[in-house]
């Protein structure tokens, strides 16, 4: 195995852009140099256009006036649209037509001077914890090729992990995010409901977009730039960007933090060594000042993790446009037909109970408290193929054992559209991640990316790199 550095990070990036040191053009050239060298066994980028690339770098160069973020590279997770890139979201049952739109995000991204270096591998339909599909084959963790990087967002993950990018557009529509960040070492905001543009909140809401990154200072610039208020939105417009960058050295003070170490769903076991990595966590926490007490699961828990798999999610999937339907694996077939019994009533019904069960899961978490802090996942990284044998075998019951430990401790926050932070704060007997993760109440955005860097300045992660075999590199 060769080590091979990481880039720079974002901030880095963009100050090495800004003063001069560095071109838009020469800092793309590198990252595509390192998808050349390093992603072949990885598996990260399923899509490039590497001459589009240089010549959104180039453009950055030249211009007179360019935004704060001009020229860093990102790559960009298959299930968005982008126009005039294909969008098959690693779906054999999808053609390879250009879409005709940009999604949100990803446009506020470009605008912001973001330079898009590929697009990132995700599993079909975005509907696992694992990151492999029919189309584009497994994507493996840097930190150990035989292991998973997690899903749905397990390509972006993975190719900033793997030290490609510096950050990468991502989506979480119950874990799909955070799960793969603490897989791969990182750091992964699942931004409030509304907080940054969408056109559409799947999922009944629970499903928004973000960035990973390698540490707290990129979220948040990240964060920040890509959070200008969407007055035509669905959700209530925020007032004003999400800044937390220039407050981001005063930790807050004297926090009242939930500690819960038991599923939301309380019949899915805990991995003792995350557990524990939890409350190692917890002690620092204390040590920092804050007050943490051991909280159960909220009543609503198991209740909303039921129906969310078993209503929401099957009805929104069928909304989905299929080229060859027929081409789509069979546990995903068989997930959406779930939804074929469901009447209009049937759904309103479902979607009312789950926002009342999100209300009542908030206030029980929040009504005393200002964050809950939990392991991301309760099981530590899986082998590659064990998340996607158990629902080839057992979806769509919920009975497929490590992919519920995936998600134990990350959909309830999608559901009630709370912001949630996952950390690289452990690494387990195997050498391999552990996340951390802390929810607080909507629009806490800035208080939990404070409270994440107090935590980064403790455990001095962004020192932590996975040993990525390269050619020639």
């Amino acid at each position: 195995m060769h080590h091979r550095p990481s880039p720079l990070s974002v901030a880095e990036t963009a100050k090495a852009l800004r003063s001069g040191t560095a071109t838009a053009r020469a800092v793309v050239e590198d990252a595509i140099e390192r998808a050349d060298a390093l992603d072949g066994p990885i598996g990260s980028l399923v899509w490039r256009d590497d001459d589009a690339s240089r010549r959104a770098a180039d453009a950055w160069d030249a211009a007179a006036d360019a935004p704060l973020l001009a020229g860093v590279p990102v790559t960009v997770k298959d299930t968005f649209q982008i126009a005039g890139q294909p969008w098959r979201r690693a779906s054999e049952a999808i053609s390879d037509r250009p879409a005709d739109e940009t999604d949100l995000l990803p446009a506020a991204a470009f605008r912001a001077g973001l330079v898009q270096v590929g697009r990132a591998a995700s599993p079909e339909l975005a509907m696992t914890t694992s990151c492999e599909s029919p189309l584009y084959g497994a994507t493996r963790n840097p930190w150990d090729l035989k292991r998973s990087p997690g899903g749905s967002s397990g390509g972006p993950a993975a190719a900033v992990a793997a030290g490609i990018v510096p950050a990468a557009l991502a989506s979480d529509g119950g874990g799909s995010l955070r799960v793969p960040a603490a897989f791969c070492g990182l750091v992964g905001l699942k931004p409030g409901r509304g907080a940054l543009p969408q056109r559409v909140q799947g999922w009944e809401g629970g499903s928004t977009e973000g960035v990973v990154t390698r540490d707290v200072r990129d979220t948040a610039i990240l964060v920040r730039e890509l959070s200008a208020p969407d007055p035509h939105g669905w959700a209530p417009p925020r007032g004003e960007r999400i800044d937390a960058v220039a407050d981001l050295e005063h930790a807050p003070d004297g926090m009242r933090i939930g500690l819960l170490t038991e599923a939301f769903d309380p019949a899915i076991p805990v991995d003792p060594e995350v557990a524990a990595a939890v409350e190692e966590t917890a002690g620092v926490l204390r040590s920092l000042g804050h007050d943490v007490v051991r909280i159960p699961a909220p009543a609503a828990g198991a209740e909303l993790m039921d129906i969310y798999p078993s209503v929401i999610i099957p009805a929104w999937l069928q909304q989905t446009a299929l080229d060859e339907p027929e081409r789509l694996q069979p546990y995903i077939r068989r997930v959406m037909a779930q939804a074929d019994g469901l009447s209009a009533a049937d759904y309103v019904r479902a979607s009312i109970r789950t926002r009342r069960l999100a209300r009542s899961a908030s206030e029980e978490m929040f009504g005393a408290l200002d964050a809950v802090l939990t392991p991301t996942s309760a099981t530590r990284v899986p082998r590659i193929g064990v998340v996607l044998a158990e629902l080839t075998a057992n979806a769509p019951s919920r009975t497929s054992a490590v992919y519920e430990q995936t998600l134990a401790f990350t959909t309830v926050a999608s559901m009630i559209g709370a912001p949630a932070l996952t950390l690289p704060t452990h690494v387990d007997s195997d050498g391999l991640p552990i996340g951390s993760q802390l929810i607080g109440p909507q629009r806490s955005e800035e208080l939990l990316l404070r409270l994440g860097r107090s935590l980064e300045r403790h455990y001095a992660w962004d020192d932590r790199y996975p040993d990525v075999p390269a050619d020639g590199m």
